[in-house]
C-alpha cells in the first residue's frame, strides 16, 4: 500500500484498499490481513479481485470502528502455518476521521416542495471534508425519473420511466413530452444522452425497453418537444422484470451503449450477442472504422449496467454493475489490426453491500473542490450517494468509499455532473442540485 501524501480525511465508513502479490488465486487464498490502528492490531475480512493486474491482486476491506480525530493506520499480511507468520507493516497512512454532518431548515410556501418535505422540514445543508454544501430543489412532482442529461446551453433533461422527457431551463420545468408516439404499457425509458453536436443537430439519444428487447433511438428536440424518431439499434434482448442499460457519448464523439444480460447470464460470454456488453457506435448506429474486429462490441462483463462514465484524470471508462454490485475500470487498448481499439477490463472493485448502484457520474469541476475527480454512485436502495476516491498514484485503484446524503431525500436513482460543477441528483419524484454554500 502506498499512502497518499498528506494523509486522508474520512468519516470512518470507508473501505481501505491495497494490492497483494501472489502467484495465483490459490496462493492468494492463504493470505490473511491485519490492520494496526495507532499500534493496536485487529484482523480484516478482505475481498480481492479474482484476476490479478500483472502479478498483484487488488484487495479491499472495511475499516474497523474509528473514533473522531487523527489516527495512524498500518497494514500487514500474514499466513497461519501452525503459528502466525506476519509481514512487516506497510508505510503508515495518516487519517483524520470527521463526522458527516447533515442539518435541516424549515420550508416556507414554495410550490415546488418535494414530497419528501411534506412534513415541513427538508434537508438543506451538510458538510464534506469540512466544507459546507447546499442541496437545492430544482424540480418536483416528477414521474419516476430514470436519468439526467445536460445540454451545452445549460438545460437539464430529465428522462421519466413512462417515456417522457422534462426540461429545466432558467429554473422553469417544462411539460412532459413523450419521445415516441407508440408507447405500450410496460415500455420503459431507461437512459438518455445528449449529442455532443447538440447545438447544430438538437439530437437526444435514448435506450428504451419494450416487449423484452432494447432499442437505441434518436429524437430531435424542438421547443421542449421531441420528434423525428429514428431507431439506431434494436433487437437486443432485455431482462423481462427489471431491465438495465446505460448510454453516454465519449470524448471521442462515439456513442457507448451498455446492455444487461437479457436474463440469461451465458450471453455475457457469447461474442455474437450484445447482451452483457458495451457497444461503441457512430451516432448513426454504424460501427466506427477504428473499432477492433469490425464489430461494435467494445467490452464485456457487465450483467446489469447501472451507469458508465469516464474518469477525467485517466480517461478510463468506469462501469457500475448492479447484478453483482461492483465497479469496473475499462481501458481502451489498441490491437494489432491497424491500431484498432477495444475496451479491456483492467480492474473490478466490489461495492459496499449497502450501496447497490443505480447510476454514476464523475465530479469534474472545482466548484466543489472536496468532490473534484471523485466518482459519485447513486444508490436507490442505499438511499444515499456513495463517494469513491482514487489512489493519486494509481487512478484505477479505489482508495476509499463513503456514503453521503444518507436518507436526506429518499432513494437516489440518478446523478449527473453539470459543466458548471454542480451535481444533480434525482429521486423518484424530484431533482435536487448540490452546490457550495454561499452564506459563509
Amino acid at each position: 500500500m502506498t499512502p497518499p501524501p498528506g494523509g486522508e480525511t474520512i468519516n470512518g465508513t470507508e473501505r481501505i484498499g491495497w494490492t497483494q502479490r501472489a502467484a495465483d488465486a490459490i496462493e492468494l487464498s492463504a493470505v490473511k490481513y491485519a490492520i494496526y490502528v495507532d499500534g493496536t492490531r485487529s484482523e480484516l475480512t478482505a475481498t480481492c479481485d479474482p484476476a490479478p493486474s500483472t502479478d498483484a491482486f487488488a484487495c479491499s476491506a472495511r475499516l474497523p470502528s474509528l473514533t473522531a480525530g487523527a489516527h495512524t493506520l498500518e497494514l500487514a499480511s500474514f499466513i497461519v502455518d501452525g503459528s502466525i507468520l506476519e509481514s512487516a507493516r506497510s508505510a503508515p497512512l495518516r487519517v483524520t476521521v470527521v463526522t458527516l454532518v447533515e442539518s435541516t431548515t424549515k420550508v416556507g410556501s414554495d410550490p415546488l416542495l418535494s414530497k419528501s418535505a411534506e412534513s415541513g422540514v427538508r434537508p438543506h445543508a451538510f458538510t464534506v471534508d469540512g466544507t459546507r454544501q447546499n442541496l437545492e430543489l430544482v424540480a418536483d412532482h416528477l414521474n419516476q425519473p430514470t436519468d439526467l442529461a445536460l445540454a451545452p446551453d445549460g438545460r437539464l433533461f430529465i428522462a421519466e420511466r413512462d417515456g417522457t422527457i422534462r426540461t429545466v431551463r432558467d429554473g422553469r420545468l417544462s411539460d412532459a413530452s413523450r419521445i415516441s408516439d407508440v408507447w405500450r404499457d410496460g415500455d420503459r425509458l431507461l437512459t438518455i444522452a445528449v449529442d455532443p453536436d447538440f447545438a447544430r443537430t438538437s439530437f437526444i439519444f435514448a435506450i428504451m425497453a419494450s416487449g423484452g428487447t432494447f432499442a437505441v433511438i434518436r429524437v430531435r428536440e424542438v421547443s421542449n418537444t421531441f420528434g423525428d424518431r429514428a431507431v439506431i439499434l434494436d433487437g437486443v434482448g432485455a431482462t423481462a422484470t427489471d431491465p438495465s442499460a446505460s448510454l453516454r457519448f465519449g470524448a471521442d464523439g462515439k456513442l457507448y451503449a451498455a446492455f444487461d444480460d437479457g436474463g440469461e447470464p451465458p450471453r455475457v460470454g457469447d461474442a455474437s450477442s450484445a447482451n452483457g456488453k458495451i457497444l461503441r457506435l457512430n451516432a448513426d448506429g454504424t460501427t466506427p472504422d477504428d473499432q477492433a474486429g469490425g464489430s461494435p462490441l467494445y467490452a464485456s462483463g457487465s450483467r446489469g449496467p447501472a451507469g458508465i462514465d469516464w474518469q477525467p484524470r485517466s480517461g478510463v471508462l468506469w462501469v457500475a454493475d448492479r447484478s453483482d454490485p461492483a465497479i469496473a475500470a475499462v481501458a481502451a487498448e489498441s490491437r494489432g489490426d491497424g491500431g484498432r481499439v477495444r475496451g479491456v477490463v483492467q480492474r473490478r472493485w466490489p461495492l459496499p453491500a449497502a450501496s447497490p448502484p443505480s447510476a454514476l457520474a464523475f465530479a469534474r469541476s472545482a466548484l466543489i473542490p472536496a468532490l473534484t475527480g471523485n466518482l459519485l454512485i447513486a444508490s436507490a436502495e442505499g438511499r444515499h450517494v456513495l463517494r469513491v476516491r482514487f489512489d493519486p498514484l494509481d487512478p484505477t485503484r479505489v482508495a476509499a468509499t463513503e456514503p453521503f446524503l444518507q436518507d436526506a431525500v429518499g432513494p437516489i436513482v440518478a446523478v449527473a455532473s453539470a459543466p458548471d460543477g454542480s451535481i444533480y441528483i434525482a429521486t423518484p419524484g424530484s431533482v435536487e442540485r448540490l452546490v457550495p454554500d454561499s452564506s459563509r
